[in-house]
């Protein structure tokens, strides 16, 4: 008995020995997953911005990882292509811990010893554990920069996410103290948070949410603006068979000033219903590749800031074959938006309202010719029920509004109820009609 034990005991010494060994193994593949996921989407997207391993160095209780993020059109604020990492790991029983730091880029630590008196205010700190799955805190210590006899206070930012292993979710949480340039620019605090797991590999689906709890700006030159309370919820779900998914966007702003004027109160959700997947995920990768041949195209031509928009629509008419591919893998049976809970507080009054649309059959882009021709055929697609109602004093007594547009119409856009300005839309049975009357088109 005292053999088997022994034995036993050995056993137990002899793994528990190894498991620091296999922790730094399980961190090295850990992070080469990383690199390569990473890399895979990003070549996806075109966008250019890489994660490479400079160097490697693993032994049996401790480990050294040099890595970059290399961007070929730069970093905003400087010429380099290249941010340097260097991340040195140190195996436990159960984990190993690691810390991260910029330490090798010039610029960094030029920047970090002539403004910042040689304190680095950033530390990273990462734990890679057995079950494969990585947890990082980011924090930022508060610092100030002195320029042109102005002084930028940033405040404290801590930032902690996590990954499960084999990147099947992705959980963040943060607070961002603020930032402030005297009395000119109040900004913060910031808090976000997000829960999410891969529905494809350019969407994550799950829950975000942001909260702002104050930006003030005011220069003295031009109309001061203030606002508090700000909060915003975003959801992507794909419930059943994933193939349809659904954005769910709700804010709420609690008081705002704009030039002297006290408004308070903005509310509204905005809800985009069963969205085709596949045509979602297309539809971002050809608008990322997009955009990053118009920056590529954009530095090559010296960056004058009026070539931007004839460059990008260039490129958009030399994927207009693609961009018709996503329009009509959208414009499917069920596709729908829903506004809802609108609530905006004005100093001439409320202005609220809703809207619900959608398609009750696949609509195909290239037909859309039909439409200028009989216009009438267009309310045989769509489902429609929107309401929206203004203070009259917004818009004033000379406004047209009111007025019919074309013979087809018996009211205006708008009609007059006491102090507001209502406006009551319905497509039913293939035909539309607003506030009270059909509109016909096909005269």
């Amino acid at each position: 008995m005292k053999k088997w034990l022994l034995i036993l005991i050995g056993l137990a010494v002899v793994c528990a020995a190894g498991l620091p060994i296999a922790n730094g193994i399980i961190m090295e593949q850990t992070v080469k997953s990383v690199v390569e996921n990473n890399n895979s989407k990003a070549a996806k997207a075109g966008t250019g911005l890489k994660l490479a391993i400079l160097e490697y160095d693993r032994g049996l209780f401790d480990s050294r990882v040099k890595w970059c993020v290399e961007n070929p059109s730069g970093f905003p604020g400087n010429d380099q292509t290249r941010l340097v990492f260097v991340t040195r790991g140190t195996h436990e029983f159960f984990s190993v811990d690691s810390q991260t730091d910029m330490k090798e880029n010039p610029w960094y630590m030029q920047w970090v010893n002539t403004r910042l008196n040689g304190q680095d205010p950033l530390t990273i700190q990462t734990r890679f554990s057995l079950a494969g799955a990585m947890a990082s805190t980011i924090h930022m210590n508060a610092f100030v920069i002195e320029d042109r006899g102005k002084k930028f206070d940033f405040h404290p930012l801590e930032l902690e996410v996590s990954m499960g292993n084999g990147f099947e979710t992705l959980k963040a949480q943060g607070l961002w103290q603020g930032a402030s340039l005297g009395s000119e620019v109040v900004l913060g605090p910031v808090r976000f948070t997000s829960d999410l797991y891969p529905l494809t590999d350019m969407i994550w689906a799950g829950k975000n949410t942001f909260s702002l709890e104050q930006m003030k700006i005011d220069d003295g030159k031009s109309n001061p603006v203030d606002f508090s309370g700000l909060s915003v919820n975003f959801e992507i779900s794909a419930p059943g068979d994933k193939k349809t998914m659904s954005m769910v966007t709700d804010f709420h702003v609690e008081s705002i000033e704009l030039g002297g004027k006290s408004l308070a109160d903005w509310a509204g959700n905005l809800k985009l219903k069963h969205m085709d997947t596949a045509s979602f995920d297309q539809g971002m990768v050809l608008y990322s590749n997009l955009m990053a041949r118009t920056g590529r195209r954009f530095g090559e031509a010296g960056g004058h800031p009026g070539d931007f928009q004839e460059i990008l629509k260039d490129e958009m008419a030399r994927n207009t074959p693609q961009l018709m591919s996503v329009l009509a893998g959208f414009l499917k049976k069920g596709l729908g938006m829903e506004i809802s809970g609108l609530e905006i507080d004005l100093p001439e009054g409320k202005v609220t309202g809703g809207l619900d649309l959608g398609l009750k059959k696949d609509l195909d882009p290239s037909g859309f010719f039909v439409f200028a021709m009989q216009p009438d055929q267009i309310f045989s697609f769509f489902d429609l029920d929107a309401q929206l109602s203004l203070p009259h004093a917004l818009v004033g007594s000379g406004s047209n509004l009111t007025d019919p547009l074309f013979p087809g119409m018996e009211t205006g856009l708008f009609i007059i109820q006491g102090d507001l300005l209502s406006l009551d839309v319905h497509i039913r049975e293939d035909k539309l009609f607003l506030n009270g009357h059909q509109v016909v088109l096909n005269q």
